[in-house]
């Protein structure tokens, strides 16, 4: 967890502990309205949705296979939810007083932030992206048109969820980790990248793979008797590398790199993350979808520095450029 997230759940235990004090006070004698309010508001706005918001900003981006959208909202986000609840707890016995109103409108404000961050976050892309697979059906391409044979081979298209891919046709593993997909060799992995939404052309843009010689070759490993012209076009277009985005021993990393390649190519690299991100990184399905680049600002954590010290600690491994 980076700063902000972890500083949220901390928040929420001790907004936990404070409430349960007030609680205790309230149960053994009469206490003033403020003392209730506080009680109340201390379990609502801080245990609870302290809570909602570290493990939300965490875990729910991962789960989907995106990046948070505005990372730089978090900072202030938090800031703005814990001043406003305490001067809210602080203004209470004042209220109605335009600083009860003031902080109440920031606890608002910041509750607003985070719903329209993960909201974005979430919805916006595969809202696009189903915009679109409705446009495809409604308009069907020329060769759709055409009434297919009844024993037509399996189809791969670009834009199927890699995990669907893998779970009609597990054979195609072996396709993908000989193309630059080398964490899914990890039967665990695997299967946490079946829940995830990538789509095989996301996944070839991230690893930068040629998205048309991939559908070749996947094609031909589902196919029982790949025609002629598929297994043409399964010839690498010139100038294009196909295993691009695999990461071998010997190379530099990169922040494009994705972090299972590197804890496969690396294996001393581990201590490097582990503290960074903590030892969640290597159960986090992230972990096969997520570059350096991407899982250092989700984790607010300087991709420079990051970089260099992966570098070093690859050197140190036996590493030559």
């Amino acid at each position: 967890m980076d700063r902000y997230t972890k500083g949220f759940v901390v928040a929420s235990l001790v907004y936990f502990f404070l409430a349960a004090v007030l609680g205790i006070w309230m149960g053994g004698t009469d206490t003033a309205g403020w003392v209730r309010f506080a009680h109340v508001h201390f379990n609502l706005l801080g245990f609870m949705s302290m809570m909602i918001y570290g493990v939300g900003y965490f875990i729910l981006p991962r789960f989907n296979g995106r990046t948070l959208r505005w990372p730089s909202w978090v900072p202030a986000h938090f800031y703005a939810a814990n001043l406003g609840l305490i001067g809210m707890v602080a203004t209470a016995p004042e209220r109605p007083s335009m600083g009860f109103v003031l902080f109440a409108a920031l606890s608002v404000i910041s509750a607003g932030m985070f719903a329209v961050n993960l909201g974005a976050t979430m919805l916006i892309e595969p809202a696009q992206e189903e915009e679109k697979g409705e446009s495809a059906e409604t308009t069907p391409a020329p060769a759709a048109q055409a009434a297919a044979p009844p024993s037509a081979p399996p189809k791969i298209d670009p834009d199927m969820r890699v995990g669907e891919i893998l779970a009609r046709w597990p054979d195609t593993v072996e396709v993908f980790v000989g193309h630059g997909f080398s964490s899914l060799g990890n039967p665990e992995h695997r299967e946490q990248v079946k829940q995830l939404p990538i789509t095989l052309r996301m996944a070839c843009e991230r690893h930068n793979v040629d998205l048309g010689y991939m559908v070749a070759e996947l094609s031909a490993a589902v196919s029982p008797a790949p025609p002629k012209a598929a297994a043409t076009a399964a010839k690498a277009p010139a100038g294009k590398k196909a295993k691009a985005g695999a990461l071998s021993r010997g190379e530099s990393i990169g922040e494009d790199h994705i972090l299972g390649e590197i804890l496969s190519a690396y294996p001393e690299t581990e201590k490097v993350f582990r503290k960074y991100y903590g030892d969640g990184c290597f159960s986090c399905p992230g972990q096969a979808t997520e570059s350096v680049k991407q899982s250092a600002m989700m984790h607010n954590v300087s991709e420079k520095k990051l970089l260099a010290e992966l570098n070093q600690a690859a050197v140190g491994g036996g590493h030559s450029s």
